[in-house]
């Protein structure tokens, strides 16, 4: 009997997962690709979560249970925890289209260079509807330029990666919103990153979780992370990200007054995703509009990248 050693471990912390929990595990559960560790970092959930995850019966599934630590600390404590070649990440409300690991998998059998690669995503509505898929630049290249200068350019969830290099830039720093951002630069001054041109992931839209303070402190976070990349560029000590935050409240009236603007204009157009592809689409391109009127030129440059597939 063959035995197949897994080369991939699906890396997914959950708190509070339902009602979607069981539709992101079982997406990765009947991946094309059969052979991997599922790990699943229950943490400190309060809903139906911890009992949901006793009753799932497969041998790739590895449950950790454990007190709330947060994203970050959930995300180093599974790399730790990982012998695999690879980690996929997957989030706990999305959906991992069935060849994504596959595919992933081949394209960084065939690419050594290449130590982190993403896939394009769609958005998913609360209602099921999908649609609207941003493309992400391909090339390391394009995607570090357009990290550095703030611009989404991965998908957090649909990476898979080296485990020997996220290990070697020390996984994740864990300061809450934006840890992500911060560890693609590090990993893009450590190795080659790339996109696949295939939308391989569903990315759920929740408008309950689109808040003006919540995408204010994203926005200043993921300019720290850049900021500290701007720094290492040029042999410069990093500043803490309480410093850096004291630097931007010194900018002028008009500078906070326009960032606060964009961001409100970039809730209001997230919202009206989630209505568009919810049940209230008349709704969702009212907002639209609203967002577009709020911050013209930024909306408009997001309309046109959803709209270039």
């Amino acid at each position: 009997m063959k035995i197949h050693i897994p080369k991939i471990t699906v890396l997914m912390p959950v708190y509070n997962g339902m009602p979607y929990l069981a539709e992101a595990v079982d997406s990765i559960l009947n991946q094309m690709l059969k052979h991997f560790t599922f790990m699943i970092i229950n943490d400190g959930s309060t809903d139906e979560t911890e009992h949901y995850l006793n009753r799932l019966d497969d041998k790739r599934l590895r449950i950790v249970h454990q007190p709330n630590l947060g994203l970050g600390a959930s995300l180093n404590k599974g790399i730790s925890m990982c012998e695999t070649e690879f980690i996929a990440r997957m989030d706990s409300d999305d959906v991992a289209l069935p060849g994504r690991l596959e595919a992933q998998l081949s394209f960084l059998d065939h690419h050594e260079e290449v130590g982190l690669v993403g896939a394009q995503f769609a958005y998913l509505g609360a209602s099921g509807h999908q649609g609207f898929s941003p493309p992400m630049p391909c090339e390391h290249k394009a995607i570090y330029t357009d990290l550095f200068r703030g611009r989404i350019a991965i998908m957090h969830p649909s990476i898979m990666c080296r485990t020997s290099v996220l290990k070697s830039i020390g996984g994740y720093r864990v300061e809450g919103i934006g840890e992500d951002w911060d560890m693609f630069l590090r990993m893009g001054e450590a190795t080659k990153l790339a996109n696949l041109e295939e939308v391989l992931y569903l990315y759920r839209l929740n408008s309950a979780s689109i808040t003006v303070r919540q995408l204010l402190e994203t926005r200043m976070r993921v300019n720290h992370a850049c900021h500290s990349a701007a720094q290492r560029a040029e042999g410069l000590p990093e500043i803490s990200f309480d410093t850096f935050v004291a630097e931007q409240h010194r900018r002028s009236f008009l500078q906070r007054a326009g960032n606060a603007m964009d961001t409100y204009a970039l809730a209001q157009y997230r919202h009206a995703l989630a209505e568009i592809l919810g049940s209230h689409r008349v709704l969702g391109y009212a907002r639209l509009a609203w967002a577009a009127m709020c911050a013209p030129r930024r909306t408009s440059q997001r309309i046109y990248r959803k709209l270039r597939k």
